[in-house]
């Protein structure tokens, strides 16, 4: 797949599936289950990897163009880059969170769950916003020379959890990604 956009979007896609499954591991609280930590750390493990260090600076650097040559359209390249700057510093700290956990301490519920529940809220509305109002602009206003250009700022990535080798690290969530498929298709 060549087009950015079109990578970006399946991006958004998996995320969507990763935020699905935090999310139900959350709801487990409310069923008096344990959810499982060490899945949610994966989750967050690879948010902080993947959309944090490579997917958001590539966004980044798209957005400042259109910002550049529609200088009207700087307010809204401004609020999605914080929005990005919000996601890293909210995905560390969930992932510190977890960590803790799974490595022997106890916490309250709420510190996990409600850190929790505002990420996957505003990584979803996020996502909705770049989607309906900068993906179509990002569209209509870079060309291939800018494209060339953010590859060789931030180089393109092979998804390490969508990609075609994965890392046995995610070995657990992918097959966590499957099982929560087959189940969605089932329903």
């Amino acid at each position: 797949m060549n087009d950015p956009l079109a990578v970006w979007h399946e991006e958004h896609g998996n995320f969507a599936k990763l935020l699905n499954l935090l999310e139900g591991q959350l709801n487990l609280f409310h069923r008096s289950q344990t959810p499982n930590y060490a899945l949610m750390l994966d989750i967050m493990c690879y948010m902080t990897h993947y959309p944090d260090l490579l997917h958001h600076p590539r966004e980044d650097c798209a957005f400042e163009i259109v910002k550049k040559r529609t200088p009207s359209l700087g307010w809204l390249v401004d609020e999605l880059m914080a929005e990005h700057t919000v996601a890293l510093q909210n995905s560390a700290q969930l992932v510190a969170d977890l960590d803790s956990v799974v490595n022997g301490a106890i916490m309250p519920r709420e510190s996990v769950e409600t850190p929790g529940r505002e990420y996957i809220a505003h990584f979803r509305h996020h996502m909705a916003r770049e989607e309906a109002d900068m993906f179509p602009i990002v569209a209509k206003t870079l060309n291939a020379r800018d494209w060339a250009a953010i590859d060789a700022t931030v180089k393109p990535a092979v998804d390490p959890l969508f990609g075609t080798n994965a890392p046995r690290q995610y070995e657990v969530l992918r097959r966590e990604i499957v099982r929560e498929a087959g189940a969605g298709a089932e329903a």
